[in-house]
């Protein structure tokens, strides 16, 4: 019982800081390589070493989903491919532009993880989570929820939940069987 707790533990430790990176990431003056790069790094290692496996670096293929893009055509933005793909779909509607972008995007995060009920067996585990990554993506990640400041920079609650939500269920899938 004691090695689930900490493992439990890690995980949650690991959702608070890729929340962080996350929000760090989308916050004027840094790189989004903080986001892009260094959580699907954290995820993978943290899935090698509760799986001994070296198929969790299907994990990486993130890197991808995150560099898509999810801007929404306004007069602010010219909108990624994906999203101008919503938006001339839904005729104009930003609102589901924005869930089904982000909602894409987050079922790609969630096919990235694909490894970890390969290896583990845990399969019902695996679709709750990712329907979860899904939801917190297509519902929570554009919101306006208010910021906060952290070593100078205003970070944005809705990125940080985003982050923490989507990590805490990669790591449900990690752990759980």
């Amino acid at each position: 019982m004691r090695k689930y707790n900490l493992k439990s533990f890690y995980g949650f430790l690991l959702a608070i800081i890729c929340g962080v990176l996350g929000a760090w990431g989308g916050t004027d003056g840094t790189s989004k390589m903080w986001r892009r790069i260094l959580i699907p790094v954290l995820i993978t290692c943290f899935a090698y070493f509760h799986t001994e496996s070296i198929l969790v670096i299907t994990i990486m293929a993130m890197i991808g989903a995150l560099s898509i893009g999810y801007g929404i055509p306004d007069p602010t933005d010219t909108g990624s491919t994906l999203g101008k793909f919503f938006y001339n779909l839904f005729n104009g509607n930003h609102f589901l532009a924005d869930i089904f972008t982000r909602g894409t995007i987050g079922l790609i995060i969630g096919i990235s993880l694909i490894s970890i009920p390969i290896i583990k067996k845990n399969w019902s585990i695996y679709g709750w989570c990712c329907l979860g990554i899904i939801l917190t993506n297509a519902l929570i990640s554009w919101r306006n929820l208010g910021g906060y400041y952290l070593f100078g920079k205003f970070l944005i609650w809705s990125e940080t939940l985003t982050w923490v939500l989507i990590t805490l269920f990669a790591t449900l899938i990690i752990i759980l069987k």
